[in-house]
């Protein structure tokens, strides 16, 4: 049983910069930017939300299907899914664009400036599985709102089970927009921060919202997460304490992989939630979103160090 997941695999390359990007910024210049900074380390490393997600669920012993586009750079990437043993025969490539790429600069504050390039992406739409794969959920990750609407449409034509990951879609959806998904899908998760942009386009309430779901849950970094449930109390669930280094970029993908794959197998809510706890901790001490190193055997011995019970990936 195979697990679809819409959204973006992207190239990050990662520059950094030693220097405070405020200390160049002039105050009366602001119209007529024209800066260069020299960053003496960079980084290409393979991203994107729907990759970061097949990562985690497939070292947690999940059937990843990506279902997305990509451009004519793509070799490399696709040669490293397919290492990891991770389907790529829902990904379409589009010979006349480019793979997503996104060029993040950091300064020694870890303020960051990002350029984002959608690419093949913005036809991700013309990606659709084989009418024969067996699908019971899927996740929809942010790209383009017709993209997003595709491939939620289609599910539901299916009869899948629809998580919708709302991520920095929040940026550039109306309240309408917003509303549709609410109405079309099972399952909303997002940050805090998101939940507050939501809440501030659609003026609807935690109540409101929950009433038009199965769940709800509400991510909060370190903080942990908050499940709401129809006619139950919420519950929090805390994040997993971390010794050392802390790289909290692709945690949140990790999260919704372990997500998935508690879902999947039936598991009730409480286990699905420190599952996908777990995985977002697991990621938490990796500098990168798809290297860190996990198999089904060592999170399930780690998940039972963490929360005293067995668990059978």
């Amino acid at each position: 049983m195979s697990v679809f997941i819409s959204g973006s695999v992207a190239y990050d390359t990662i520059l950094n910069f030693n220097g405070v990007f405020a200390q160049h910024l002039l105050a009366d210049s602001l119209e007529k930017i024209n800066l260069t900074f020299q960053t003496p380390r960079m980084a290409k490393n393979y991203g994107g939300c729907a990759a970061n997600i097949a990562y985690s669920l497939k070292a947690a012993g999940g059937d990843p299907l990506i279902v997305t586009t990509v451009g004519k750079d793509c070799a490399d990437y696709l040669d490293h899914l397919q290492k990891l043993d991770i389907r790529t025969d829902a990904i379409k490539v589009i010979d006349d664009a480019f793979t997503p790429q996104a060029f993040i600069t950091t300064d020694r504050l870890g303020n960051q400036m990002t350029a984002f390039h959608e690419g093949a992406m913005a036809q991700a739409d013309k990606a659709l599985p084989s009418p024969e794969e067996n699908i019971v959920w899927g996740i929809v990750t942010p790209t383009g709102v017709h993209v997003m609407k595709a491939h939620v449409n289609y599910l539901r034509s299916i009869g899948a089970s629809i998580i919708w990951d709302m991520g920095q879609a929040s940026a550039y959806l109306s309240g309408e927009e917003i509303k549709w998904f609410i109405d079309h899908v099972d399952i909303l998760s997002l940050s805090s921060y998101e939940w507050d942009v939501l809440a501030q386009k659609t003026s609807l309430s935690v109540e409101e919202v929950i009433s038009c779901l199965k769940a709800l849950i509400i991510t909060e970094g370190g903080n942990g997460a908050t499940l709401y449930l129809p006619n139950r109390a919420p519950k929090h669930f805390d994040a997993l304490p971390i010794s050392g280094p802390i790289y909290p970029v692709g945690c949140g993908d990790a999260f919704r992989g372990g997500l998935l794959r508690g879902l999947s197998l039936g598991l009730n809510w409480d286990d699905t939630m420190r599952l996908a706890s777990l995985m977002g901790a697991i990621k938490a001490k990796s500098p990168t979103a798809q290297g860190y190193e996990a198999t089904p055997e060592k999170i399930a011995r780690s998940f039972e160090r963490a929360f005293g019970k067995s668990i059978a990936l």
